[in-house]
């Protein structure tokens, strides 16, 4: 989402709740795009998930896990001193929705330099009032209708992160060798390998909800022809990690689905949503028997398909939802 140089990094490291991804990419011989993609679990405690507060704990057994799923060389002893043997090397850094906060702006006019529309999206921030913005790193993303849309206004999803919290996940990368060039939320990326596995703008003709289960939250966007009207993430705690198997959590996920689209029914009336894009670990048939019968919409999830369709090779990859994020990190 933000970097400092042109060419974009052929690795990515994607923290969870509970479990780290490491995606790297390569052409071969023949201009095939390679893709090798590992995941290790953490302890519970290890990645703590919060907008303002310390993410990361328990620093040195992470650093291990780190080292031992990137490839990274063992310590070298100099004087003492502790150093990383292998050169460092550029990634994307993708983390957890729910380290950051974000909020959908529409702005009437959208200035052409970025410190000018830079400094308007944080003006209107503060206008907000919606949280606090000292200390916080803001960056934007820019959502285009179609050329055509009855709609005049610019949407505009800002995020903000705390220097602290990124600062804390720059500096461990930077302790085992990675230099974070991007740094990422985890739906954003998803949203956009999805994109590219759907067939270049035919979504923007469509009205969906997007639904991404990951990091024991709930990520929903709501899209109006290329325009997205809402967004929120909702923490669900530790048993969203089995969806399939708690009718409970089903019912809450369905609940909190239902919300995003009464709130954003309400803000915006011309929006009829009939779709919807999920993105979930495991079996999803008893998700999307809920989502059509309770929301009425047809269903789409977004998997280890998708990647297959865009001819990419994962041969030894594991397929997991933070294996996909840090694949599409890479896309």
């Amino acid at each position: 989402m933000w970097g400092w140089v042109s060419t974009r990094p052929q690795r990515c490291l994607k923290f969870g709740a509970d479990s780290v991804a490491w995606a790297e990419t390569e052409r071969n011989w023949l201009g095939q795009r390679q893709h090798r993609c590992v995941m290790s679990p953490l302890s519970d405690g290890m990645v703590k998930l919060s907008p303002a507060d310390q993410n990361l704990s328990d620093l040195s057994t992470l650093q291990g896990r780190i080292r031992a799923l990137t490839g990274a060389g063992p310590e070298a002893q100099i004087a003492g001193q502790s150093l990383v043997s292998d050169l460092p090397r550029r990634i994307v850094l993708l983390l957890p929705d729910a380290a950051v906060r974000a909020v959908v702006l529409h702005l009437d006019q959208l200035p052409a330099k970025r410190e000018e529309r830079d400094a308007l999206i944080r003006w209107r921030l503060g206008q907000e009032q919606l949280f606090p913005l000292g200390g916080a790193k803001v960056v934007s993303q820019v959502f285009h209708g179609l050329p055509r849309s009855e709609s005049r206004t610019h949407t505009v999803l800002a995020v903000a992160i705390q220097e602290s919290v990124l600062n804390q996940y720059e500096t461990f990368c930077e302790s085992v060798g990675l230099i974070p060039h991007e740094v990422g939320i985890t739906s954003l990326r998803l949203f956009d390998l999805w994109r590219k596995a759907s067939g270049g703008s035919d979504w923007q003709r469509r009205n969906f909800l997007w639904a991404n289960l990951s990091d024991r939250a709930l990520t929903t966007m709501v899209f109006q022809r290329g325009r997205l009207l809402f967004y929120r993430c909702k923490l669900l705690g530790g048993d969203a990690a089995a969806v399939s198997a708690k009718t409970d959590m089903l019912d809450k996920i369905l609940a909190e689905c239902g919300a995003s689209l009464d709130v954003c029914q309400q803000r915006h009336p011309s929006a009829v949503i009939k779709e919807a894009v999920v993105c979930a670990d495991g079996d999803l048939s008893a998700l999307q028997a809920q989502v059509e019968a309770g929301l009425d919409l047809s269903v789409e999830q977004l998997g280890w398909r998708s990647v297959e369709a865009l001819g990419w090779v994962t041969k030894g990859s594991h397929r997991s939802m933070t294996s996909l994020a840090a694949m599409a990190g890479v896309s």
